[in-house]
């Protein structure tokens, strides 16, 4: 079936236009996984059981895997195989599926997330909370030392005892390119943006180099040579 078809009632369709999803299905949900990757899945039952979701997802054997389903408040709520929700009533469109036996809490930004892997991306914090991950960092507290910089790409592990806590803050820092002061708000910086901040049509010639030293850096990387195919961390 496709979005075309109007014999499907899209969820997502009917919270975004704000209006009371119809009383029969069939229904479009979307099922992720742990990268919050959403696939569209079609499902009969208006109040679906946790075992019809993860059949729906061919998530198998049953007893290896977990179904939580993501509220309207953007928290994660696990459904055990015979608990239902109702697709009508819920709220709810979306739902992620792991392969686990186990659930683990941590702590973002002052709320709690239930999660079904031992594991989680920076750049999937940055989407249960909301951010924009151009403009906001993710880091994990540590008591007692400097908190830890997630990166996009990199996974925080939620395995030790007691409940992990993340929080997101503003990249916002001034860099002076030759005496010009500029606003940045990523994580890094390369050495193509730098000339370019400085040279505007540097990318229309390439074949010329510049020598970009830096200094006043964070704790990790101070000061140095920016390389032509380096990049520069501006969050410590």
């Amino acid at each position: 079936m496709t979005n075309s078809d109007t014999s499907v009632e899209d969820l997502g369709e009917a919270l975004r236009a704000g209006r009371t999803p119809r009383e029969h299905g069939p229904y479009r949900i979307q099922l992720g996984d742990e990268r919050l990757h959403f696939r569209p899945v079609v499902i009969a039952d208006p109040v679906p059981t946790g075992l019809q979701l993860l059949e729906a997802a061919g998530a198998l054997p049953i007893a290896e895997h977990l179904v939580f389903q993501i509220l309207a408040n953007g928290l994660l709520e696990g459904l055990r195989p015979d608990e239902t929700t109702d697709l009508r009533t819920a709220g709810v469109e979306k739902f992620v599926v792991f392969r686990s036996d186990r659930s683990f809490r941590f702590i973002l930004d002052d709320r709690n997330f239930e999660w079904g892997a031992e594991r989680i991306l920076g750049g999937v914090l940055q989407k249960l909370a909301g951010v924009d991950p151009s403009t906001h960092a993710v880091y994990q507290d540590r008591p007692g030392s400097q908190d830890k910089l997630i990166g996009e790409s990199e996974y925080a592990n939620l395995q030790p005892a007691g409940v992990e806590r993340f929080h997101t803050q503003s990249i916002g820092v001034t860099i002076v390119v030759e005496g010009t002061p500029h606003g940045w708000t990523k994580e890094t910086i390369t050495y193509a943006q730098v000339v370019t901040l400085e040279v505007p049509d540097y990318a229309q010639h390439p074949e010329i180099t510049y020598s970009v030293k830096y200094k006043n850096g964070p704790s990790q990387n101070p000061e140095g040579v920016l390389s032509p195919n380096g990049s520069v961390l501006f969050c410590a």
